[in-house]
């Protein structure tokens, strides 16, 4: 039996709370980054006097960080093991949010989100991974959903929380508590957050037995006598990055990153413009908090929902149905942005159905991949997706610095959200066409063998 499969039929122990409970809270952290520049951006704006251009550059910047840090250290992750890479990751992501403030200009800030765009990356690529672990069957959906909402948990703490706070403050004041949430999650990171188990099982290192029957013997079960076999279909010598461009996963993954890129452009577009779209239509900066506001209640809630829903209806087919209705209630509100508060309702439900898509890939992905490709498949899809959430802002403001009318853009930034549904559809079309081919194989093969006469 794989430790895996041991750890997915029992009882969840408290050291798998803690451990569950950790890497919910490490991105709660990079939900309150992702927002941040959202509700800050109007007053940045205004002290620096820029164009929607180079706000969106600036937008940008953390996500910039997140591809070069989930695509690098994901690898570096399957040999170091998941959390040294946590603990790293927190700490560069201390060092931009103390940066942030000391920032000038436009181009000092965009830098600064860089390198804490570089430290989400990182936990990213191997936070998702140890949820997933030390979940067991009946909970994982639920974790996965709760996990994948913990991102608005963030922006919503930090529109509640920080957003009225900035008129009188000022805007560096939110970078000064993302330095206090980062100081936090370093000590969590360091207390609390555990070896990935199956990382530990497949290594196969001097001392992973040891290592692996102590984490066992915290969470109830009882000594390995020795370390499993190894179940991983990449042959002898195969790397991680290897395997996941494999002649039997490469389609899966680059349906995966064309339907995580897309997805990811809708939704950074979403939650980075639409807070300065309603502040700018009304001249109201203190709007974007709100606005950030329903974004994430909304997130958080169908995420939620979500996960419910997921222990009865395949992911797979629950996904691109919310991603569809998501992609309809996005367009609308290009067309109602001032009408409040029907406006701020209606962003709401979008991000009810379009949020829940990151709680869609996040029980998809890590199954795909065996347990010594999986850091490196999973940041490679997320890293990749990073992509279009890097070309989102830059994009929308270059589209509204060219008078592009507020509708037709909300328009145009929801049909990837179609594209994102269609990739998972395909996903199981395609597995499903290359059982078939194997089936035929197979049976072509049984059919050619020479039939033996009976004996006389």
């Amino acid at each position: 039996m794989k430790v895996t499969e041991l750890i997915a039929g029992s009882k969840m122990s408290r050291f798998q709370i803690l451990a569950v409970v950790t890497a919910i809270v490490l991105t709660v952290l990079e939900g309150y980054d992702a927002a941040m520049m959202a509700f800050v951006a109007p007053y940045v704006t205004k002290e620096f006097t820029s164009s929607a251009s180079m706000i969106g550059v600036v937008l940008s910047g953390a996500l910039i960080g997140m591809v070069v840090g989930s695509v690098i250290v994901a690898p570096i992750a399957d040999k170091v093991g998941r959390r040294r890479i946590a603990i790293v990751g927190t700490v560069i992501v201390a060092v931009g949010m103390l940066a942030s403030p000391f920032a000038t200009d436009m181009a000092g800030m965009m830098w600064a989100r860089i390198v804490t765009g570089l430290g989400v990356g990182a936990l990213i690529s191997v936070v998702g991974v140890i949820a997933a672990e030390y979940s067991n069957r009946r909970v994982y959906p639920v974790v996965m959903a709760v996990y994948s909402a913990a991102i608005n948990i963030g922006a919503v703490l930090g529109a509640v929380i920080i957003g009225p706070l900035l008129p009188v403050q000022g805007w560096r004041f939110a970078f000064w508590v993302g330095v206090a949430l980062s100081v936090i999650a370093i000590v969590l990171a360091v207390a609390l957050f555990p070896e990935s188990i199956a990382w530990l099982a497949a290594r196969r290192k001097p001392g992973s037995l040891e290592r692996l029957n102590s984490t066992l013997a915290r969470m109830g079960h009882d000594p390995l006598p020795g370390l499993p076999e190894s179940q991983l279909p990449a042959r002898e010598g195969s790397n991680a990055l290897r395997t996941v461009f494999s002649k039997q996963l490469v389609g899966q993954t680059l349906l995966m990153i064309i339907g995580y890129i897309s997805f990811l452009l809708v939704f950074y577009f979403a939650n980075s413009w639409a807070p300065n779209t309603l502040a700018a239509a009304t001249k109201n900066p203190a709007l974007a908090a709100p606005t950030t506001l329903s974004l994430g209640l909304g997130g958080i809630i169908g995420a939620l929902v979500f996960g419910f829903i997921s222990t009865r209806v395949n992911p797979r087919v629950l996904t691109p149905a919310f991603l569809i209705v998501g992609a309809v209630g996005l367009a609308l509100f290009g067309f109602i942005e001032t009408n409040l508060p029907a406006s701020l309702i209606e962003l709401f439900a979008a991000s009810f159905f379009f949020s829940a898509g990151v709680t869609g890939f996040y029980q998809i992905i890590p199954k795909l991949y065996p347990t010594l490709a999986r850091a490196t498949g999973y940041g490679i899809v997320a890293g990749a997706g990073r992509a279009g959430g890097i070309a989102s802002p830059i994009l929308a403001g270059a589209a509204f610095d060219a008078h592009m009318p507020v509708p037709t853009v909300f328009v145009i930034f929801a049909l990837p959200l179609v594209v994102s549904a269609l990739s998972i559809v395909g996903l199981s079309a395609l597995e499903s066409a290359q059982r078939k081919r194997l089936t035929a194989s197979e049976g072509a093969g049984a059919a050619s063998e020479p039939l033996t006469s009976p004996a006389k």
